[in-house]
């Protein structure tokens, strides 16, 4: 190649090199998906940003920052009756970018309404006139903790009760009396979600059973009346979740 043409091709070349590097730096935000399924009472949008400072994301007209780790994020959205669009921006100074991804819909498992009546009727049944729920909640995730001990989350949109999560310990396993509270909280629940509670009761038992017979960790979902029943392990707790 001669001197001309070698002076020809660099010029050529050098935009090209610059264009090309100027692109893979461009602010930019990467979910992993487009459509995302609940996962328990929510669900979980995760992605990647480029050259980005800053993330925020905005849901019927609310905006809440997410924080990024190596450029890496991870959010989790409470699951609704309707398709939710959840708009995602990124920002690097006045620069921005953005990208909407949408929250499938699940079905309601009860009015939330009648069902912390029914909640509050059968505590007064047992004794317990302090253990009520709300009757007016507002959207999102209701932390509450019953008298026995047993900590739960309800996740409310309008006037819908999604689901239900209920906490324990995996501790609990071998202590018999923390063991049947967490057992009478979730009879409670899957009545009242018009599930067969004494059925969730003995899947429950199952697989507590072969929990602690296996060290696998693998535990099969179950379903009664069109309400699923699902176990999760996270550290040194077990979550059940109710859905439908």
């Amino acid at each position: 190649m001669t001197m001309k043409k070698k002076k020809y091709f660099l010029i050529l070349f050098i935009p090209l090199f610059f264009m090309f590097l100027s692109g893979c730096s461009n602010l930019g935000i990467h979910t992993t998906k487009d459509n995302y399924d609940a996962t328990g009472l929510v669900a979980v949008i995760k992605g990647k940003t480029t050259k980005a400072d800053k993330l925020t994301y905005t849901l019927n007209g609310k905006t809440k920052k997410v924080k990024l780790h190596n450029k890496h994020f991870a959010f989790s959205v409470p699951v609704s009756a309707q398709n939710q669009t959840v708009r995602l921006t990124v920002s690097n100074g006045k620069e921005k970018q953005s990208q909407s991804v949408t929250v499938n819909k699940i079905a309601e498992i009860a009015d939330y309404t009648a069902f912390a009546q029914e909640y509050n009727y059968y505590s007064l049944l047992d004794g317990v006139q302090s253990d009520q729920l709300p009757l007016i909640a507002k959207d999102g995730i209701l932390k509450y903790k019953r008298n026995n001990g047993t900590q739960m989350y309800l996740n409310v949109q309008g006037s819908n009760l999604m689901g239900v999560a209920m906490k324990g310990s995996l501790s609990d396993r071998n202590r018999k009396a923390n063991l049947t509270k967490f057992k009478a909280s979730l009879s409670l629940i899957a009545q009242l979600s018009g599930a067969n509670q004494k059925a969730v009761i003995k899947h429950f038992n199952k697989q507590l059973k072969h929990l602690n017979e296996s060290s696998k960790t693998t535990i099969k979902p179950y379903q009664s009346h069109n309400i699923e029943f699902n176990m999760d392990l996270a550290d040194d707790a077990f979550y059940v979740y109710v859905t439908k």
